[in-house]
């Protein structure tokens, strides 16, 4: 007769193994779905969260590009890409001459950097800040989203348009070529996020992000002027 192999699990140690097993299985599939489930929420919170109630811009304005005076009460900041299609049509929908042609001297626009849209966006802003150097960034920025084709803002393009407009083309090019702004397009690329921008055009009216629609646009600065 043969003897039993007491070294072998008993039926029932198999099924308590086979259990812990299974437990354990079921608590990693848990942890995922949890991870999971955290993720999800974390993803929508961020993309539901309401930008900052109120921005500071007290000390970052020094050295930026302003159309108007530095002193006028109202100060409408608009962070704005040049490869950027909504940017492009607000400018040529003549929002802002319609705020200038009401509000005068008692507004003044100041463009900031959010280079967001395309792969040469980035480039596209230091381009422009190189045009500054020779007191055309508003012509550059003019030129950019009335005249050129969109989007098109390669190396090559920037050169091109840099002569359009009539820089002196090899101030312009030794200006792109050294990268002496790309740490100050990254400088507005954090004051963006920091203030809450989500995308471009992106308004603040005195620190206060606002809607792009000129009409909104008026009627706060309407309120801010009588208040």
């Amino acid at each position: 007769m043969a003897k039993k192999n007491s070294s072998a699990p008993s039926r029932k140690a198999r099924q308590a193994q086979l259990a812990k097993k299974q437990q354990q299985q079921r608590m990693r599939y848990l942890g995922v779905g949890i991870g999971a489930l955290v993720l999800i929420v974390v993803a929508i919170y961020f993309a539901n969260r309401e930008p900052a109630a109120v921005a500071n811009f007290e000390g970052e304005l020094a050295g930026v590009q302003i159309d108007g005076s530095p002193d006028a009460p109202i100060q409408i900041v608009e962070f704005a890409d040049f490869g950027c299609p909504a940017c492009r049509q607000w400018h040529n929908t003549g929002a802002k001459e319609l705020l200038k042609a009401e509000f005068g001297d008692q507004i003044a626009f100041v463009f900031r950097h959010f280079p967001v849209i395309t792969v040469n966006s980035p480039l596209a802003a230091q381009a422009s800040q190189c045009a500054a150097e020779q007191d055309a960034f508003w012509a550059w920025h003019d030129h950019i989203y009335q005249n050129t084709p969109e989007a098109k803002l390669a190396k090559g393009d920037l050169q091109s348009y840099a002569l359009e407009i009539g820089l002196d083309s090899a101030e312009f090019n030794s200006c792109l070529d050294s990268g002496r702004y790309v740490r100050y397009v990254q400088d507005d690329m954090q004051a963006a996020r920091r203030a809450g921008a989500r995308g471009t055009p992106s308004f603040f009216i005195n620190d206060r992000p606002v809607s792009s629609s000129p009409s909104t646009m008026a009627e706060i600065i309407r309120t801010m002027l009588d208040g």
